[in-house]
């Protein structure tokens, strides 16, 4: 495909490389970051360079905010992957979906077979389970993977190779990238578990499909187009088909010997797909040569491209020189144009005055075909003024009787810039160590003509850093000849290190300056200011006894709870490390052992869902958060509430829950003895909403799979007059914690098949309004 900068340059959205040398890990794209939980290590990274992330199987993740991912179209990711067993149970390696009827995807590995799985949902009940495709990938060995998510529900799932996808399929409703939970990688989102022990590195992330064919190489060689196939050289036509099928992704294969083969003049023609083309490389392993040695001396670089050719640039490398060493002193020039415009062609030289070429007396011949014309007027300008005359330095005096509050003192000058040597009036006082000094030299020039110096507190020795003995040394600044030859120009200057700075012995620094400019403009030298930086005086304070007292500040707690979740910040404005531990109705709930988790990094984030199973229903629980900080000063914080299922349940008409949050059975609809032809009486049940919002778009229906032939089911709003209907959808809002009552019967035929004991269940969806 288009190398990684091109795809990360148009359509990146999110680059994830773990290239930090410690702490969390950032988005160096969409500037996200993510906060490393239990400490996973950087190790190296998967091409030997940078850092990869390794993550233990246990407790180790890494979490982005719920907004990480914010695309509204589609979703590509690549990634590289080691993984180095295959895992006893299924295991997540990155995603933002809490469950089924939820937004979101995931990605991950299968138990037993260590294939890879894409997990794919939105709110309409809609999913896609791709459960075990491709090969196993948990083999300890790198794998280069990219998954594609489109909107209108298509995926695609690639391995090592993008000319072909390894998996396809698709939803059969578009997806929604609306993401309502954290990102994670390396747990399951919501429910924090199914931790993968690997290696991750490089996880780029697209809005759209990035191009899939790598940029594709053939060799011009005697008109004709080559390739080689490891084996000998082949030709081929370069039309688009070809390069795909024969180009050579790279031509690190090819050997000087094979190189030879091909006698005189080479061209490297590159064939891409990617638009807008940015960058691109050919790497020739070779010992030093020159490229005339391997291309000839007549090379052609031939770039072929779709896009605009304005934007495309070829650098070559060569020593210096000048064009009259091969076109000689007295080139002419021929030019050949279909245009009636005019034709300019200019040079540019080394400046130079008119008295350079013709001497100090110059004779100007005049001549006209004018007969009316009896005098020549010629109309010299000279940079000539009356105060050069004046030898030496002179100084202007000006006298009026104008009040100093409104007398105004303008003199405009014109005149040859000369050249000036420039130093500061007060030496600098140092204190300590130099680390820098910085000149920010703004010249408008075509060469560097200003010259620096430093000096100590007396200006009768300038010194320059001399990079072979490296050392400062003393300089020649005795005339514009000896200062140009021996100064730094500001490039040297500001290329002095540090540790070179240190070196500087003496307690006062002065800057000399050189600058100069000339008539024709063409060279102006400006210095906008000049910085020092660090002369603070270091090793001067010695302490000999000192007590250290330590201010310390209880940790705090944000928290708020909810339909059994309890949610919290827990920060520190120590900034020292944190943790806590939940109790629930006296008894030690997370961790289980009454232990506090281990110390974290502050601010941290909590969330955890208290299941029914673990609280008293329909009656009074106590919830307690206890948390301390590093040093050991310890907080609580808690609630008492009343123990409810969570999310849409069903009660009787005595308030008695006929199921669970987690659909385990508590009591049965009892419809009794049903026999052949009749219609049982109809019975009156209560949906409440206990989700902890509001929810719209309610569809109540029955799963009839299992029912005998000749039974169905009918539901109704009402008992008096009952309506029959196959399910049930109510319009409306129903609010928190309010409910709903509707009515429901069974009716069969006559001739229906008898089942014993038989059941069925009620299942109820809807949308959060």
């Amino acid at each position: 495909m288009a190398n990684t900068k091109d795809n990360l340059s148009k359509y990146g959205k999110s680059l994830i490389g773990f290239d930090e040398p410690s702490g969390n890990a950032m988005d160096s794209i969409g500037g996200y970051t993510g906060t490393l939980n239990n400490a996973p290590t950087r190790v190296t990274g998967w091409n030997g360079k940078g850092y990869a992330m390794d993550f233990n199987g246990t407790n180790q993740y890494v979490s982005f905010k719920s907004d990480f991912i914010r695309l509204s179209n589609s979703i590509v990711i690549r990634f590289k992957i080691k993984i180095p067993q295959i895992p006893s149970t299924n295991r997540a390696i990155m995603g933002n979906l809490r469950g089924a009827n939820y937004n979101g995807f995931r990605l991950g590995i299968l138990s037993g077979t260590g294939q890879f799985y894409i997990y794919c949902s939105n709110t309409k009940g809609v999913t896609l389970e791709s459960f075990g495709v491709g090969s196993n990938i948990c083999d300890n060995l790198w794998h280069d993977i990219m998954v594609e998510i489109m909107k209108d529900g298509r995926v695609k799932y690639y391995l090592d190779s993008f000319d072909s996808p390894v998996y396809s399929n698709s939803l059969s409703q578009p997806f929604d990238l609306v993401q309502e939970h954290d990102f994670e990688i390396c747990r399951r989102v919501f429910h924090n578990d199914m931790y993968l022990n690997c290696q991750l590195d490089q996880i780029e992330i697209y809005d759209r499909v990035i191009s899939p064919i790598p940029d594709k190489y053939l060799i011009q060689h005697n008109s004709q187009y080559k390739y080689h196939d490891g084996t000998s050289w082949k030709s081929t036509t370069p039309t688009e088909e070809n390069f795909i099928q024969y180009g050579m992704n790279n031509l690190n294969h090819i050997t000087e010997k094979q190189w030879k083969e091909l006698t005189g003049d080479k061209s490297v023609i590159m064939w891409s797909d990617f638009e807008d083309k940015q960058y691109t490389s050919v790497v020739l392993n070779k010992e030093s040569f020159k490229a005339q040695d391997l291309l000839g001396d007549s090379a052609q670089a031939i770039y072929y491209t779709d896009s605009d050719t304005f934007k495309i640039a070829v650098e070559t490398g060569v020593d210096p020189y000048s064009i009259y060493d091969y076109i000689g002193e007295l080139p002419t020039v021929f030019i050949y144009t279909e245009s009636s415009d005019d034709i300019i062609v200019s040079t540019t030289t080394e400046p130079f005055d008119i008295y350079d070429e013709f001497g100090e007396s110059v004779e100007v011949l005049y001549y006209t075909d004018d007969e009316t014309v009896t005098n020549a007027d010629l109309i010299l300008e000279a940079n000539w003024s009356p105060l050069d005359e004046l030898e030496g330095d002179f100084e202007v005096v000006t006298w009026t009787d104008e009040g100093s509050d409104t007398a105004k003192r303008v003199l405009d000058m014109k005149a040859i810039p000369q050249p000036q040597f420039v130093k500061l009036v007060n030496p600098k006082r140092l204190y300590g160590s130099l680390d820098n000094v910085f000149v920010n030299d703004i010249s408008q020039s075509y060469r560097d003509v200003a010259r620096y110096f430093v000096g100590r507190e007396t200006p009768d020795k300038w010194y320059v850093w001399d990079k072979k003995e490296k050392k400062f040394v003393v300089a020649d600044a005795s005339s514009p000849q000896k200062i140009m030859l021996t100064g730094m120009t500001y490039k040297d200057l500001n290329n002095i290190t540090d540790m070179q700075w240190r070196t500087w012995t003496s307690d006062h620094i002065n800057i000399g300056m050189f600058i100069t400019d000339n008539p024709r403009d063409t060279v102006k030298t400006i210095v906008e200011e000049i910085s020092f930086e660090d002369y603070l005086p270091r090793d001067t304070t010695t302490i000999e006894n000192s007590s250290l007292y330590i201010l310390n500040t209880t940790a705090k707690i944000d928290i708020s709870f909810d339909t059994n979740v309890l949610k919290a910040v827990l920060s520190d404005d120590d900034l020292t490390r944190v943790q806590y531990r939940v109790l629930l109705n006296n008894g030690y709930y997370y961790p289980s052992d009454g232990s506090f988790t281990k110390l974290g990094e502050a601010p941290q984030n909590i969330e955890l869902a208290i299941g029914s199973k673990d609280i008293r229903i329909d009656n009074w629980n106590t919830l307690k958060v206890e948390f301390q900080d590093f040093f050991g000063t310890t907080d609580y914080w808690s609630i008492q509430f009343m123990g409810t299922y969570t999310g849409l349940m069903f009660k009787d008409v005595y308030g008695q829950y006929f199921s669970s949050e987690i659909g385990e059975v508590l009591k049965y609809l009892d419809f009794g003895i049903i026999i052949a032809g009749q219609t049982t009486i109809e019975h009156e049940v209560f949906l409440k909403n206990q989700y902890g919002y509001d929810i719209k778009d309610i569809h109540l229906y029955a799963n009839t799979a299992n029912f005998p032939t000749g039974m169905t089911c009918e539901f109704s709003t009402s008992s008096s007059p009952f309506t029959p209907q196959p399910d049930l959808r109510l319009g409306g809002v129903l609010k928190n914690n309010e409910d709903i009552p509707f009515f429901i019967r069974l009716k069969s035929e006559l001739g229906s098949t008898p089942d014993v004991n038989g059941s069925f269940d009620i299942i109820v969806r809807a949308e959060k309004a």
